[in-house]
């Protein structure tokens, strides 16, 4: 028996507006990692046939896709046996007086995460 699928997700909508050109929009997953993605709203044009008012901005469902595909690639990164997630955790770091940088460097996930943000257009229903 399968169980039903429910998200507890958190969408914390836009956190700022760095300028006329920037915005910062923000998600909790349910076990508490934060994800942050910067659009650029003068980057490229909205699909053809799309509904969407460059004018009028981003509505929060138009994130939606690319915050679960953002998950889903951390949650890839987690599941590798080589990946130490207290490694790149700045507050272990500093309390064990680490040098260095606390960036995550795998690069299936960087490549990834730019899959994702090339794929990703205003309306899209998946990545």
């Amino acid at each position: 028996m399968r169980m039903p699928h429910k998200t507890a997700d958190s969408d914390f909508g836009l956190l700022q507006a760095v300028d006329e050109r920037l915005a910062m929009y923000g998600w909790l997953t349910n076990t508490g990692v934060k994800f942050i993605i910067v659009v650029d709203m003068f980057g490229r044009p909205a699909p053809e046939g799309s509904k969407m008012n460059a004018a009028l901005g981003l509505r929060d469902a138009d994130l939606k896709p690319a915050f679960r595909a953002l998950q889903t690639a951390y949650i890839g990164l987690l599941r590798n046996a080589f990946y130490n997630p207290d490694d790149h955790n700045p507050k272990v770091a500093n309390a064990q007086q680490r040098i260095g940088s606390t960036q995550i460097t795998s690069r299936k996930f960087i490549g990834e995460v730019k899959r994702i943000g090339d794929a990703w257009t205003p309306g899209i229903g998946t990545i």
